[in-house]
């Protein structure tokens, strides 16, 4: 009997991909156009080591901005698909997409921090359990998001500002924290290989 399938859920911007900032206050957002798009450093090859190790590796991303009526839901297509390709260059695989195209103020389900996109993400990989799978990413949001279906959670990247607190304030902390794809990928990998 094959083991089960381990989920990795990975968060896009932030994660992938560089963050853009197209406001006069400098916020940081996702790409708007596919000539934005920039693959972090390091993330093909950890792609393709953790799909080399066996682990299922989907994404698992908020992605409001047509809803906002900043870019169209095509563009927004185009610009996905860029990133997946692109983070896939070295061999590595993503699994499945599930996209949230609502705005916070819309409630919906699916949301982060709401579970409703990985909730979709483990269901849609037989044989996965949830106390074995990760979210990866770089806000409070994907940590509680992760948290609520009881999968381990990893925060990657600079803390982003209020994060900390709202983290303290849930009494949740991540199980890992680093600096990014590849940090992660080293520690699963060294974890996998120690437990067998």
């Amino acid at each position: 009997m094959s083991p089960a399938p381990e989920l990795v859920v990975l968060d896009r911007d932030g994660v992938l991909n560089h963050l853009v900032s197209h406001r006069a206050d400098g916020v940081l957002e996702s790409p708007h156009a596919v000539s934005e798009v920039q693959i972090l450093p390091g993330v093909p090859e950890a792609l393709r080591r953790l799909t080399e190790a066996g682990l299922v590796v989907v994404l698992a991303t908020n992605q409001p901005a047509a809803a906002k009526g900043q870019v169209t839901r095509e563009e927004l297509d185009r610009i996905h698909a860029a990133i997946v390709a692109e983070s896939e260059q070295a061999g590595g695989r993503i699994a499945r997409s599930f996209i949230c195209y609502h705005r916070a103020e819309d409630g919906c389900a699916c949301r982060k921090p709401r579970p409703g996109l990985l909730t979709a993400a483990l269901e849609a990989t037989p044989g996965a359990r949830a106390d074995e799978a990760w979210m990866v990413g770089d806000r409070a949001t994907d940590v509680l998001a992760g948290l609520a279906v009881g999968f381990r959670t990893a925060l990657l990247g600079p803390v982003w500002p209020g994060d900390e607190e709202m983290l303290k304030n849930k009494g949740f902390a991540p199980f890992f924290r680093g600096r990014d794809l590849p940090e992660f990928a080293d520690f699963r990998l060294k974890s996998r290989r120690i437990s067998e």
